[in-house]
């Protein structure tokens, strides 16, 4: 179902755009915008550099292992060897790719949301546990035969069997831990947005763009759930063929972990440049289709409810009311973050 054929130029195409937006991003900042290039952008080309190397991976066992598909005895030896050799650098490569997108993603919300502080920790806590996470599962694959890392590659699997840690397991826990980590990272500046002093059409505008890196958090969920059935049924220990009499169960045939962890690492890597895009997008009229998608929202609404109008303009009113009774350092914080947003990154201005 997921043939060399149909893959490659996925992986191509998935490539291509991540590059685009990475040099878009740097020319934005250096030209544009006129910012400091800073880590948050550096951790982006790192990652975008990994998973650059994550798809000359599959076109390497494309052309010389056996392309990511079933692995069976009717392989040539050498094919099989060079895509356990390509599997296991595509397992251990991905962990860096996707600790530098998330990091990336925590970088850039320290240039906007830093003037509060509650932000500052949850932030700092954040780059902390995403550092850690990568490091213990690198260490994690390094480790999972000792020093007999060769047997992972093997043709005969039955040393690995033997002398080798629980792959199936590492792979799943770190699976789960993703999605999580990325629930997290994405969420955070949601909590922070509504605490902007800007019409509620920025405000939706903004977190649309921050939201499309839930996308890539749904590929995520894919891989997540293919490894949740494959491990305990056995799928996922070394050398495991599966018995002529078993079928495949129907989930395991349609998702191929592999290529969903493609899609979630370029997805990630298209979700955490487009933040830094936003004066572009502003300049391109993403602003004003969104102010039009929202006053025809409205228009419905209030003529399915004829008090709808009063009663959003009265709670508009009550909100206002409520900022300005906030503490003058609340406030200046809010003021802030909303200047960083639109100088930065999400500049609603024309720049003619």
């Amino acid at each position: 179902m997921y043939p060399p054929t149909t893959t490659l130029p996925v992986y191509s195409v998935l490539t291509a755009v991540a590059i685009v937006l990475t040099v878009v991003r740097f020319w934005t900042r250096i030209s544009y915008t006129k910012t400091n290039v800073g880590a948050d952008d550096w951790f982006i080309f790192t990652g975008v550099v990994i998973c650059c190397g994550c798809t000359a991976i599959q076109f390497y066992n494309a052309l010389e292992g056996t392309g990511g598909q079933a692995v069976t005895n009717k392989d040539d030896a050498a094919q099989i060897v060079a895509s356990k050799k390509a599997d296991f650098v595509m397992v251990l490569i991905e962990k860096p790719a996707f600790g530098c997108i998330k990091l990336s993603l925590l970088f850039f919300y320290k240039r906007i949301f830093d003037t509060w502080n509650s932000f500052r920790k949850a932030n700092t806590i954040l780059i902390g546990v995403v550092i850690a996470w990568t490091i213990a599962f690198i260490v994690g694959d390094l480790a999972i035969c000792g020093t007999k890392l060769h047997y992972v590659y093997l043709l005969d699997q039955s040393l690995a069997r033997d002398h080798c840690g629980d792959k199936g397991f590492l792979l799943l826990m770190f699976a789960i831990t993703s999605v999580l980590t990325d629930m997290l990272v994405l969420g955070l500046p949601f909590f922070y947005i509504r605490r902007l002093q800007m019409p509620p059409q920025k405000k939706l505008a903004t977190c649309l763009v921050f939201f499309l890196g839930f996308i890539s958090t749904a590929a995520g969920m894919m891989r997540t759930i293919f490894l949740g059935i494959s491990y305990p049924m056995g799928r996922m220990a070394w050398g495991y063929v599966s018995p002529p009499d078993q079928p495949t169960p129907l989930v395991l045939q349609v998702f191929n972990p592999t290529f969903w962890v493609m899609v979630e690492m370029f997805l990630g890597t298209w979700a955490a440049n487009l933040p830094p895009l936003g004066p572009l997008l502003g300049a391109m009229g993403f602003r004003e289709w969104v102010s039009s998608a929202y006053r025809k929202v409205s228009a419905i609404s209030t003529s399915w409810s004829g008090t709808r109008t009063k009663t959003t303009e009265k709670s508009y009113a009550t909100r206002a009311g409520d900022e300005r009774n906030l503490t003058h350092q609340t406030s200046d914080s809010s003021l802030e973050a909303q200047d960083r947003l639109s100088v930065d990154s999400w500049s609603w201005r024309d720049r003619r």
